[in-house]
């Protein structure tokens, strides 16, 4: 049973890092590749409602996701792999820290309603500058749990077959 709630523990950890990662991976190809054509008449309607819904749902999932990072700590910490959940502790933190620190500020202009053109490029290209740099770190996250998973489960041994003539 404790392995299984571990597993389920970990996995949980392996989905929020993949939302967060996609999230960024989506917002750098697909919606804002061209953020520098949004105006000032059409900016609030093409990213405010995405930010505030994106924000709610992180608000709960990554508390959660702490706490599960925790529990792979002190279920790895005499393992190999202990520095894997301290990886993705940094790795977490960190986005989190640009979002509250320094995003929160821009997002903050951008709700009030900005209506200089002057005013808004400077706010659009600090946020995706600062969302780029999220985007990079959590994808070192993804990775980091992507190993572990490789790793712990000795994927690269067993995803082939047997040569034949040999059992596992």
């Amino acid at each position: 049973m404790k392995a299984r709630l571990l597993a389920v523990n970990h996995i949980y950890i392996f989905l929020i890092a993949s939302i967060y990662v996609g999230l960024f991976t989506s917002l750098h190809f697909f919606w804002f590749p061209s953020f520098e054509t949004l105006t000032v008449s059409n900016y609030y309607e093409q990213m405010i409602p995405q930010t505030t819904a994106a924000t709610r749902f992180f608000v709960f999932t990554i508390p959660v996701m702490y706490l599960a990072i925790f529990i792979m700590m002190w279920s790895e910490w005499r393992t190999k792999f202990r520095w894997v959940p301290i990886a993705c502790l940094i790795g977490i933190s960190i986005p989190v820290y640009i979002q509250q620190g320094m995003i929160e500020r821009v997002n903050d202009a951008l709700k009030a309603g900005v209506t200089e053109a002057a005013e808004l490029a400077p706010l659009l290209q600090r946020w995706m500058m600062l969302n780029d740099l999220r985007w990079v770190i959590l994808s070192a996250v993804w990775f980091i749990m992507m190993y572990y998973f490789i790793a712990k489960g000795n994927l690269l041994s067993n995803i082939l077959p047997p040569p034949k003539g040999t059992k596992r």
